[in-house]
């Protein structure tokens, strides 16, 4: 049975016309005598639903003077949310629409193209772009779907197979950005620096410590866990957005790249051979990429996306892992920059250590929720009794205590819970 999502369901934009559509595909197909004869649109909600845009399937049925029978096929558009919307109000302070055009348009494109012709990789990165409309801000592009990709399950998260798969494909993404800010000086010097915790604005920060709040009157009633963690979690939430800052601050000789900043179940997709072993992994939704280390990508996606026991006992052979791939792409790239050692990469994660804390005690049992609430930014952000009942019931689950149970002790052990 497909999933049933608590995320508020945004509609069409108004201005997704069929007019507009037809125009849009003369375009891309460069066939100015295609005729649109038909166009449905659906709201097209991944696993755990969309907090940072609204996502729109087009079906689209049309002719041309060469080929008179329909033909039929799918895209993706990506839009803002609606201009009253709260999510809107603290995203926008991010750059994230802007930054994800421009990415869409110029930089992934060249990533690819990279990737292609220097690692001779031919399998696809990403989803190739069909149209950036800088004055609706909005992209479309091709719908993997139709080529049989789908996202991994949220709840049950990747095995090793998938992870090695995902790492190796994130690797290729990285050195290839490096490389491409080698090539062509400047290109990420602008609109790059604001991943959830920068020095221009702290608006997610209202969102991350009404979470943490909850998570602390959870631990009010914990008879277990309580005593142990909730004077850490009270203290964290003075101090969280210090400490994220103090976590994506570049030292001299850190190994720089393009992040995805949001790396989870929901924004990459796998493709699967007839044995049903993924043989192929692209990235989706790059609004929150950022100039910094690659260590937030392997935090993000360990925190969030990995079964249990490979982020709590085989961590540093997977960092291990990356890193030979990295090295691997970056030498057949050419890169004339320093590579880091591996203990120097490990260090280089280790000191990114923070950025696993709020993945993992605000991001990931949000992104786990099945309750009843409706989930929402707006939701996060309000003290409505509806908002609270959201906020409290992300950490009622067994399932997340028992999570939590493991988390806060493996966090702990690395001081990431004290004063730092």
């Amino acid at each position: 049975m497909p999933e049933k999502s608590t995320h508020k369901v945004h509609p069409a934009p108004d201005w997704l016309t069929s007019d507009y559509v037809q125009e849009k595909l003369r375009i891309y197909f460069k066939n100015s005598s295609l005729k649109l004869e038909n166009l449905d649109t659906k709201p097209a909600v991944a696993n755990g639903g969309n907090y940072g845009s609204v996502m729109t399937r087009i079906n689209v049925e049309y002719t041309t003077k060469e080929v008179k029978d329909k033909q039929v096929t799918t895209f993706l558009v990506k839009t803002t949310f609606a201009d009253q919307d709260p999510a809107g109000d603290v995203l926008i302070h991010y750059g994230v629409y802007t930054r994800e055009m421009e990415i869409y348009e110029s930089i992934l494109p060249q990533l690819a193209d990279m990737v292609r012709k220097e690692l001779k990789d031919p399998r696809k990165l990403f989803a190739a772009t069909m149209d950036v409309d800088r004055k609706r801000d909005s992209i479309i592009f091709e719908d993997m779907s139709l080529d049989h990709y789908k996202v991994a399950c949220r709840r049950k998260k990747l095995d090793l197979e998938h992870t090695h798969l995902v790492l190796e494909k994130l690797a290729s993404f990285h050195a290839a950005a490096s490389v491409l800010a080698e090539r062509q000086p400047g290109i990420f010097a602008k609109n790059y620096d604001r991943g959830f915790f920068n020095k221009h604005t702290r608006a997610y920060g209202k969102i991350m410590t009404n979470l943490l709040e909850a998570l602390s009157r959870s631990l009010s009633s914990d008879q277990e866990l309580g005593p142990r963690y909730k004077d850490k979690i009270d203290r964290l939430i003075e101090r969280l957005m210090d400490y994220g800052e103090r976590s994506t601050t570049n030292s001299p000789g850190d190994f720089l790249t393009l992040a995805h900043g949001d790396l989870w179940t929901t924004n990459f997709m796998f493709q699967y051979d007839d044995k049903d072993h993924p043989k192929n992994a692209i990235f989706i939704d790059f609004q929150f990429s950022v100039w910094n280390s690659p260590a937030i990508d392997l935090h993000y996606l360990f925190a969030t996306s990995l079964q249990d026991n490979l982020r709590f006992e085989h961590q540093s052979e997977l960092v291990q892992f990356y890193y030979y791939k990295l090295v691997e792409a970056l030498k057949k790239f050419k890169f004339s920059g320093t590579i880091p050692s591996l203990f120097d990469f490990q260090m280089q994660f280790r000191s990114r250590g923070f950025y696993a804390v709020f993945c993992s005690l605000i991001f990931e049992p949000v992104m786990m929720y099945e309750g009843k609430e409706e989930a929402s930014l707006e939701q996060v952000l309000s003290n409505s009794e509806s908002a609270m009942r959201f906020k409290d019931s992300v950490y009622e689950p067994e399932a997340v205590k028992k999570k939590l149970s493991v988390t806060l002790s493996f966090l702990d052990q690395f001081g990431l819970l004290d004063e730092m």
